[in-house]
């Protein structure tokens, strides 16, 4: 970990300028019980690693009552004084309040997506200071797997500043804010709608291939472009070949460096059962649950190799997708996604008042079908989380919506904090037409969504074909293993336990050869979500022990049974096409 900048270089692969400047690195800090400025900070903290992390160098826990106080010193460089900045801050938990030279200047309020502050005249030198309060437990707030009693599958509470922080210099007050892109993958065109601050007339976009100028086009008064690829220019997006296309926007000596790809994820019926297409070809997605934490710094990677490196073991294991579970990720984790062709099935954070244990504990074992008419059983009898709810939902497609490797959402996982599926559902299609959504991940299906999404973990798993919609085993396994050395607790959760390391594999590899395989085969089984990618916290039922060590599994092991696994799956797809023909 480089401790003057762990995470060095621009923060936004999507949405990059050159003349930027990285603000993680040491920072002044103090706890109070007050919002006001505090007259001294005592403490350091290592940004962007939250005060209960040892990454941070504070490592200890924050209260309801407490309020975090960071504070820095900002130089400019002379050629961009007394032009405009932006402000950027990638993720902060919960509550945020930013001054510059003492002054407010802005307010957010969400733990897990992006804002950004403008500043119109950047000085030669400012304080920065940033004012954080964080409620766990708030019924309001998207909050995902953090706990104030972390155990079992809840984990270490974040506050504060915890992703990256950055300053962009803008050449005028007449810049590009935010662009949509979408790549069209039938009609071959870059589709894009900008918005943008101050005048926009002449703005441009240009699309290179490997430096080749491919396109080029102008934005209309609405701040809409497209792009329309030739076929020989055309080149599609995919797990085998991740093609991606440089984008850069320009206005009024504004330019920004964006990236985009073509594909097309469908659902497609033949005969009784539905079969997930990518580019028109059959494709069955094999994936580990990945919840991105680190035994030193939480939720967020110590650094960039860290990341990296979890995405490649699980590529070595031949998984082509990752459940990205209750997580807003850094951008730059997708961006590897989209340079190393992995399917991300992205969740939305869920929230809500605390959750009644019954539900939680009895879900999986019984048929229990609540109605989630904007129920308090499930955490949302309040008309103001369920507001925050669809707040952050839209600010989730906003952020994230135009990241190829992105193929699908998914909207509840287990009950959590769910309501009203079918409205809401309906919701996130208007947001985003271009990806499959998984409403219901695990129980209180609705019969909306394009997947039946089905957590097994306490019987064998037995599936039937559907017609209606995609099967998916959104999350099963779970298989613990704890070893000597490499745990972070002496606690010990999972959902079936194996003392010695070579029975562990052999059940892994068998519940896959005995369960997945004959699902594929006689259920069409879509989608496979393996519990889970590595360790956390007590949980020791990952591929990855949670230091990363370790790998428990032999990733030649399970790359046998993935090339299996998808074997299979083009063959029962292209059965059952010709059967539907043959009907025909």
């Amino acid at each position: 970990m480089n401790k003057e900048c762990p995470l060095s270089g621009h923060p936004d692969p999507y949405w990059q300028r050159e003349h930027y400047q990285n603000l993680d690195g040491w920072w002044d800090f103090a706890i109070t019980q007050s919002e006001a400025i505090p007259p001294n900070y005592p403490e350091r903290i290592l940004v962007p690693f939250a005060p209960e992390t040892e990454a941070s160098g504070i490592f200890r826990s924050i209260s309801l009552f407490d309020r975090l106080h960071y504070r820095r010193s900002v130089d400019v460089p002379s050629e961009f004084v007394g032009k405009p900045a932006l402000l950027r801050f990638m993720a902060v938990d919960q509550e945020a309040q930013i001054y510059v030279d003492g002054e407010l200047f802005a307010t957010h309020r969400g733990g897990y997506l992006p804002f950004t502050v403008y500043i119109d005249k950047v000085k030669a030198h400012f304080v920065l200071e940033v004012v954080v309060k964080d409620d766990t437990a708030s019924p309001f707030y998207a909050r995902g797997k953090q706990s104030n009693r972390p155990k079992g599958i809840w984990y270490t509470p974040t506050s504060g500043i915890w992703q990256e922080v950055y300053l962009e210099y803008l050449p005028s007050a007449n810049f590009i804010d935010h662009a949509h892109i979408y790549g069209d993958y039938d009609r071959k065109s870059f589709v894009i709608d900008a918005c943008f601050a101050g005048d926009k007339e002449g703005a441009e976009v240009e699309v290179y291939d490997n430096n080749a100028l491919v396109g080029k086009t102008s934005f209309d008064a609405k701040g809409h472009a497209e792009i329309t690829l030739t076929d020989s220019a055309f080149h599609p997006w995919s797990h085998e070949d991740p093609h991606l296309y440089t984008l850069l926007f320009r206005n009024h000596g504004d330019l920004v460096r964006s990236q985009g790809a073509f594909r097309k994820i469908e659902s497609v019926v033949a005969g009784d059962s539905r079969f997930l297409f990518f580019n028109h070809k059959p494709c069955f997605l094999s994936a580990p649950l990945d919840q991105g934490y680190w035994p030193e710094s939480g939720l967020t990677p110590p650094s960039l190799e860290a990341m990296e490196f979890d995405l490649r073991y699980l590529l070595s294991c031949g998984f082509n997708a990752v459940r990205k579970h209750i997580k807003v990720e850094l951008r730059r984790y997708y961006a590897l996604c989209d340079a190393l062709g992995i399917y991300v099935m992205q969740d939305i954070v869920n929230g809500g008042a605390p959750y009644r244990p019954f539900l939680i504990a009895l879900a999986p074992l019984l048929p229990l079908n609540i109605k989630d008419r904007n129920t308090a059983k499930l955490g949302r009898g309040n008309p103001q989380s369920r507001a925050q709810f669809l707040s952050e939902l839209e600010g989730t497609v906003k952020a994230l919506g135009s990241i190829p490797s992105i193929i699908s959402w998914t909207l509840f996982n287990e009950g959590w904090g769910q309501f009203d599926a079918v409205e809401n559902t309906k919701k996130l299609r208007a947001l985003d037409a271009t990806r499959l959504i998984d409403s219901t991940s695990g129980w209180y299906d609705k019969g909306v969504g394009d997947f039946v999404s089905r957590h097994i973990y306490f019987r064998s798993v037995r599936l039937k074909p559907d017609a209606d919609r995609l099967l998916s085993l959104s999350e099963f396994g779970g298989y613990s293993l704890p070893l000597s050395g490499h745990r972070w607790s002496k606690k010990n959760f999972g959902y079936k336990r194996f003392s010695s390391l070579t029975k562990w594999q052999d059940a892994v590899i068998k519940l896959y050869q005995k369960q997945i395989l004959p699902a594929i085969q006689k259920a069409h089984l879509s989608v496979a979500v393996f519990t889970q990618l590595t360790d956390v916290e007590q949980e020791t039922n990952g591929l990855l022990t949670y230091d990363r060590a370790i790998a428990k599994m032999n990733p030649d092991d399970l790359k046998k049974v993935n090339e299996e696994m998808q074997q299979a799956y083009q063959e029962a797809t292209k059965l059952h096409l010709s059967d539907t023909h043959d009907e025909k």
